[in-house]
């Protein structure tokens, strides 16, 4: 069974790595975005075509996406060491790319969002405003987990310390 006890053990493994919390943090926000997206995925693709519900019912699989959210609970898990300097110049640089690259990623699927439609469409077509809270959404979890890959590509994937 999947719970609190697997969290726990994964924490524990996460904790006894050479990785710095920053590495720790971001880890953390690219399973929980992972899981969220691929579980939403999962449940509108099932609900749409094997079961047949209508888009409209289907959608609501997206909710899966909710999952995300702990993602967010990564600064409560892994504290701050008391005595040690949290981040240097070097984290910071790596916080600051990371963050310029979630922001552009973020742009890009906005851009996507708004042009592929009229490209496909055409020019007179229209949309509906319910695909709005879509996109934002779409937005910030590829700016969240784009920012999280980034750490990890620039301190190398593991452990290394800094």
């Amino acid at each position: 069974m999947f719970s609190l006890h697997y969290v726990r053990y994964n924490i524990h493994l996460l904790g006894e790595s050479g990785m710095n919390r920053i590495q720790k943090m971001a880890w953390w926000m690219a399973i929980w975005v992972s899981a969220g997206a691929i579980l939403a995925a999962i449940a509108v693709a099932v609900s749409y075509f094997i079961i047949g519900m209508p888009w409209s019912i289907a959608r609501a699989g997206l909710g899966f996406i909710g999952i995300a959210g702990f993602g967010g609970l990564a600064s409560l898990i892994f504290k701050k060491d008391p005595g040690k300097a949290t981040c240097d110049e070097r984290d910071r640089l790596i916080n600051n790319r990371a963050a310029v690259a979630g922001f552009c990623a973020a742009f890009l699927v906005t851009g996507l969002a708004c042009m592929l439609p009229f490209f496909i469409l055409g020019p007179e077509a229209t949309i509906s405003v319910v695909w709005l809270p879509d996109i934002f959404m779409a937005a910030g979890l590829t700016a969240f987990f784009v920012h999280s890959v980034a750490i990890l590509v620039q301190y190398g994937w593991r452990g290394e310390k800094s």
